[in-house]
């Protein structure tokens, strides 16, 4: 199948590099949650008896059940949270403070001297070994785990200690990847290995006249599930403080997606969903302005596909948004709605309200993640604010599919490309995603 033409009757006019050009988010969301409530899944009839079963992950083979601890459904931890959850202890608390304090005291005080640190700066004796417990378990295991207790009020007038105790635990999972990329004022890109989720990242933008860029609510908006484009291993978010309302957290195993389709019947849809030189998603270089033919359609595509099996490995990624700018075919279409369904459903995800302290890390190629509506408050202290890392884990053994995830604009081992130069930032506080500047807010 060649590559689609997009519906160009739903693009607007590109403009220039640094404006986001996007379709409007809160109509594309509408959009698809109107299309999955009308949407009812069909099983087939099949002898379940019958089906195939390989695994764990590393010797899967295409179209069978998978026996892996990432199958997992939320009925599965109904009563055992702690199945999934460590208590940060006095000690690794103590162990962390120490560590951040020693590296405040070498004169450590900007983005820039942040970067050039290593593991080897923040000494971890005891907390080390359970976080390298941690990222196994995400890697090879059931794919997430909930970190709580972390320093959150001790930091609360320290941004600079935060941001480096935050650092730290990624450092010692192994190598942050470049998980941003954005726009200084003159247009030039940047990329950023630690991000701020906030609302108003993209008000800036819109308040200086960019019409077409009607983000302005994505950091409000549900989520619908999805995967993280240049992630190949772990994603972290860390609670600094939470909205009065709203704003739950959703993970749903992607392997338990996979098996629950062939238990009813669906190898159709995962044949689809598996099917090379058939998903061709818009290029989009260097996170820049998406490229287009003159009558609005896109110039370049890629391939990507959602379910990946690779070197005994299935690797999965999902991205609604992606599949809204092109045509897709019915059976592709149903596919979709297919999976968001099953992970929609409250038996297969768990769903967590993060509350100041709390950290959660998700394994990208198996976990798909989602947020709820949020309802911020009129105090800094009611707005949900997020700090962000991937990682490229220490722990992962699993080869990166060749078609997992779009790959263009994606280094190899994972992490966003950036112009040869380019400058990479840490930075402390939020900043506006069209001119790139920061400034501590009240708190």
């Amino acid at each position: 199948m060649a590559p689609p033409e997009s519906n160009a009757v739903d693009f607007q006019q590109p403009q220039q590099v640094g404006t986001f050009d996007t379709l409007n988010y809160q109509t594309r969301i509408k959009e698809y949650y109107r299309k999955l409530d009308g949407y009812k899944l069909t099983p087939k009839q099949v002898d379940t008896s019958r089906l195939r079963v390989s695994g764990p992950q590393g010797k899967v083979e295409p179209f069978t059940i998978i026996d892996d601890p990432a199958d997992w459904k939320a009925s599965d931890f109904q009563g055992r949270e702690d199945a999934y959850t460590y208590q940060l202890t006095t000690q690794d608390v103590a162990e962390l403070t120490s560590a951040v304090a020693k590296v405040k005291s070498t004169g450590v005080s900007t983005e820039e001297d942040i970067l050039k640190l290593t593991k080897e700066d923040f000494p971890l004796p005891h907390l080390r070994r359970k976080l390298l417990e941690i990222g196994t378990q995400v890697n090879s295991g059931k794919g997430f785990h909930l970190i709580r207790g972390f320093p959150v009020e001790q930091y609360k007038q320290d941004r600079l200690g935060l941001v480096l105790a935050f650092w730290a635990l990624g450092l010692h999972l192994g190598r942050p990847l470049v998980s941003q990329t954005d726009y200084k004022g003159d247009g030039t890109v940047f990329g950023s290995v630690l991000n701020h989720v906030t609302d108003g990242r993209f008000v800036k933008a819109k308040e200086e006249g960019y019409t077409n860029f009607d983000r302005s609510k994505i950091d409000i908006t549900r989520l619908a599930f999805h995967s993280d484009q240049g992630a190949t291993d772990l994603i972290a978010l860390l609670s600094i403080s939470a909205a009065p309302g709203g704003g739950e957290s959703k993970w749903v195993s992607a392997v338990a997606i996979h098996n629950e389709l062939l238990r009813l019947g669906r190898q159709d849809l995962v044949e689809a969903l598996s099917k090379e030189k058939s998903w061709w998603t818009p290029r989009k270089a260097n996170q820049q302005a998406y490229e287009r033919k003159p009558d609005g359609s896109f110039k370049g595509f890629e391939e990507e596909v959602p379910f990946a099996y690779h070197d005994g490995y299935l690797s999965v990624h999902f991205e609604v948004n992606k599949y809204q700018d092109i045509k897709l075919t019915p059976l592709q279409e149903e596919a979709v709605l297919a999976v968001a369904t099953i992970a929609e459903d409250p038996k297969f995800h768990l769903a967590k309200t993060l509350q100041p302290g709390d950290l959660e890390i998700i394994h990208n190629p198996t976990i798909f993640h989602s947020r709820g509506d949020i309802f911020d408050g009129d105090s800094p202290a009611e707005k949900r604010h997020l700090l962000r890392w991937w990682v490229a884990s220490d722990a992962n053994n699993r080869p990166i599919a060749p078609l997992f995830a779009p790959r263009s604009n994606v280094e190899p081992t994972g992490g966003f490309t950036v112009p040869a130069g380019s400058q990479i930032r840490l930075p402390l506080y939020p900043y506006s995603r069209h001119d790139g500047q920061g400034q501590a807010p009240e708190e």
